[in-house]
């Protein structure tokens, strides 16, 4: 497919992302922007497939059907011969490049950001690594999953039961979290080259996206030298905060915090506010105190007595925060997923087929993301692409010779 078959929408389009990286975090990255306008170019290489895409009937890649969706597919050697001549070419019009390899990769290559930035002084660069650009050699150039930036970055630590051993958070917290960084750097890059003409490198360490978005706790023990306690499924420092069992068995979810919550949740569960367990402008009930085990008794009575969908109507009309513990089978069926269509369907690029999935996020109202197209199969746009770029058909199929370029025939290689 060539650019201008590919329909123009959302704020980011004309934006040009060559994406480099394999598995979760560049790929959700890159499909976050694709999914708002951006035109990516993924290029994956002919000497390695990607394991997260679909491999038999059995695993069927939908991570990667999702990521994937609205980008074009160049399945090419990068590194040398003519595979790394039209790679620069390509980035003479690129706006952010992504990769996703090991700390210094791409200068091992011979494509240090400098060499970069003499193809193209506005393409903001963007390595998304476990352990970062920088720092004890040791450690940059150590590989790196989700499981690795989770235990590294002090997370997994804070998950699951005091009692038991950490456990690792799912769905790969540490992937997720630092595609969200990934886009960040990159637009906040690309804004700036708009401004500047000068590029910017973006270095994004798996386990300092953890680290970031566990604020409140690095500060406090950086601070008190206080370590977090793993919680389970209940807060270690406020009642009324955790999980319920219900008459079904359903759990449900209950957050009593704050003066306003606290002050509508006490006669909810059939106790007195304004007494001298619950004074008037009570911000939180201590867990542990006289009071948090008034309340959480009463909590634990008043949901055995009612089934969950029940319990959680009586606490909404209450003004609690809470919510049944959903799953995707209750998801589906809930109507304010279907209001607002949360989940959605496209159709496959290689077939008549259709995959459901999650819908564009987040929602736009002047210039909404759209899905146009399925996953492509590895390699589907070579020779579109290649072609914009001034190459000849005789010099693609001598790239397919020199096994420079693939192209994959079904969805499983």
């Amino acid at each position: 497919m060539k650019t201008e078959e590919c329909p123009k929408f959302g704020p980011l389009q004309g934006v040009r992302v060559v994406n480099l990286t394999m598995a979760i975090a560049g790929p959700f990255a890159c499909g976050l922007l694709a999914d708002l306008g951006a035109d990516v170019i993924g290029i994956e290489s002919p000497l390695g497939r990607d394991t997260s895409r679909p491999t038999n009937e059995a695993l069927q890649g939908w991570g990667t059907q999702m990521e994937r969706r609205n980008t074009r597919s160049l399945c090419m050697n990068v590194k040398e011969g003519a595979g790394r001549t039209w790679f620069f070419e390509l980035l003479k019009d690129a706006d952010i490049l992504m990769d996703g390899f090991r700390g210094g990769q791409m200068a091992k290559w011979g494509m240090p950001d400098e060499v970069l930035w003499e193809i193209n002084p506005r393409l903001t660069i963007v390595h998304i690594s476990g352990f970062g650009q920088t720092g004890d050699p040791s450690y940059v150039e150590r590989a790196s999953f989700d499981g690795i930036g989770q235990a590294f970055g002090c997370f997994m630590e804070m998950n699951g039961f005091p009692d038991r051993l950490p456990v690792l958070a799912f769905p790969q917290v540490s992937d997720y979290y630092a595609g969200f960084m990934a886009d960040l750097g990159a637009l906040a890059g690309y804004i700036n080259a708009q401004k500047t003409g000068q590029g910017e490198s973006v270095d994004v360490a798996q386990y300092e996206s953890m680290l970031r978005c566990e604020g409140f706790y690095a500060v406090n023990y950086l601070n008190t030298g206080g370590l977090p306690v793993r919680e389970g499924s209940h807060s270690t420092s406020s009642a009324g905060y955790g999980t319920y069992i219900c008459k079904d068995g359903v759990p449900i979810y209950v957050l009593i915090l704050g003066p306003g919550v606290v002050k509508k949740a006490i006669p909810a569960f059939g106790l007195e506010y304004g007494s001298d367990l619950f004074p008037v402008g009570t911000p939180v009930v201590a867990f542990g105190s006289e009071a948090g085990d008034v309340l959480e008794a009463a909590m634990e009575k008043f949901f055995s007595e009612h089934d969950a969908e029940e319990a959680e109507k009586i606490m909404l009309e209450c003004g609690v925060p809470c919510s049944r513990i959903y799953n995707f089978a209750i998801a589906e069926k809930d109507p304010h997923y279907i209001a607002r269509e949360s989940f959605t369907e496209w159709k496959n690029s290689f077939n008549d087929e259709t995959i459901r999935g999650v819908n564009v996020v987040p929602k736009l109202a002047k210039n909404p993301g759209q899905i146009w197209r399925g996953m492509p199969l590895v390699g589907a746009d070579n020779e579109d692409i290649l072609e914009e770029l001034g190459a000849t058909p005789d010099q693609i199929a001598a790239m397919y010779d020199e096994k420079l370029l693939k192209k994959e025939e079904t969805p499983f290689g």
